[in-house]
């Protein structure tokens, strides 16, 4: 994590106000966990010879999230916040820790390592039993992120508005690879919600503001951003709007956002992605100048500009019954991003970047059981559709999750 130590100083300061002030009020603590089942049918892949063929995945059990969160309001200016998390049930890591200070209800101002606001989603994921799905939206699927999920330094704000309020979200960070001076990256949401949260639309922008550096090499697997890692620098942004509709028992989410990109490509590192990556032909295409000569150095398209594209929509109905409540939803994700490849270890991902075109396609059909609202049991299935090999194909995958929040 890439902060500058006056990020440190101000937590450290914050975190050690808990303990010197005696009129705090109580620590709480709270969490999440789960466990999950996943089994993948009929996923297309390629034999010796350039044909296609069909293989099952044998389900495996994993423990996604685990997530211990302790919160204090030290006074009536300042609280803080630490989120451990053990995902995989193994190493735990921060996954957040702030300060905050409080002027009043407009301005507050937040520093740490921080969830950045922006859509619906990114603030909640770690509460795994709160929200409608099991997976993220596709902007926040690990392997294919739009953007870093983490910034330093947040303000932000809302006033009263009509029947509802207006709430602002300003962060800057030190960017997703290493610190470039006289760079900094900013996001901006801006959102309304009427007075019972019936309805919220909203729209955020992030940039960052001059050419950047990508977090992961080549063989280290997927970026926490978005940027790829056989870039040089990238120079680019993400913006889009959302909305959601809390009607009598039905939610209905819908959020679009777009990331385009003005990028150099490392030459050396492209050359080794096209002979060790396993890439596709539209994929070689892209990357190399003249594809009937060996790739090398001066065989590379070097600098590249591109959109990364990605709608949702998503859909639940709640009711209750004597065993529990019940939450049959539906979603539907569509995802574009022609830079990049299948190989997850060489920072590409098996849905976009194995389909010709880099788009695909995921419809999925699931249902919530909470026999208390501790306690979640989600079952779905999904659908991926996507061009492969010169044909429209499809294949399935089931999961099954359970999860439970304490201390609540």
């Amino acid at each position: 994590m890439r902060v500058r130590s006056w990020t440190f100083l101000v937590v450290i300061a914050l975190l050690a106000g808990m303990v010197a002030d005696v009129t705090a009020a109580p620590l709480r603590q709270y969490g999440y966990f789960s466990s999950r089942y996943e089994r993948t049918f009929s996923e297309p892949g390629l034999d010796g010879g350039g044909n296609t063929v069909y293989l099952d995945a044998p389900g495996a059990w994993s423990h996604p999230s685990l997530n211990l969160m302790f919160q204090q309001q030290v006074n009536d200016n300042v609280k803080a916040f630490l989120n451990i998390n053990g995902s995989g049930a193994g190493t735990l890591d921060v996954r957040n820790m702030w300060g905050e200070y409080s002027f009043n209800s407009a301005f507050n101002l937040r520093v740490g390592k921080i969830y950045r606001t922006l859509g619906l989603y990114n603030e909640i994921l770690d509460a795994v039993p709160m929200y409608i799905g099991i997976e993220a939206p596709e902007l926040f699927d690990a392997d294919h992120l739009m953007v870093s999920r983490t910034t330093q330094l947040m303000a932000y704000g809302s006033r009263e508005l009509g029947d509802g309020s207006l709430r602002y979200t300003l962060s800057m960070d030190n960017g997703e690879g290493e610190p470039v001076l006289d760079v900094y990256p900013l996001c901006l949401d801006l959102r309304y919600s009427t007075g019972n949260d019936q309805l919220t639309f909203g729209t955020s922008l992030y940039s960052s503001n001059g050419a950047l550096t990508p977090d992961k090499s080549p063989g280290e697997g997927s970026p926490k951003g978005g940027i790829l890692p056989w870039m040089a620098e990238d120079n680019f942004k993400v913006f889009g709007g959302y909305t959601q509709l809390n009607a009598k028992s039905w939610i209905v989410q819908f959020e679009y956002w777009q990331s385009p990109h003005d990028a150099v490509r490392d030459a050396s590192l492209v050359v080794d992605v096209v002979n060790s990556a396993g890439i596709n032909e539209a994929q070689l295409d892209r990357f190399l100048l003249d594809v009937t000569r060996a790739p090398d150095d001066t065989n590379v398209r070097v600098p590249v500009k591109f959109d990364v594209k990605t709608w949702y929509l998503r859909s639940g109905y709640s009711f209750t019954s004597n065993a529990g409540e019940w939450v049959p939803y539906m979603q539907w994700d569509w995802y574009s991003n022609p830079e990049t490849i299948a190989a997850k270890t060489w920072g590409g991902d098996n849905e976009a970047g194995v389909a010709d075109d880099g788009k695909f396609n995921k419809a999925t059909l699931g249902l919530i059981f909470r026999p208390v609202p501790q306690v979640a049991l989600k079952l779905d299935g999904s659908t991926h559709m996507y061009k492969f090999n010169g044909k429209n194909e499809k294949y399935s995958e089931v999961r099954f999750d359970i999860s439970y929040v304490f201390g609540l």
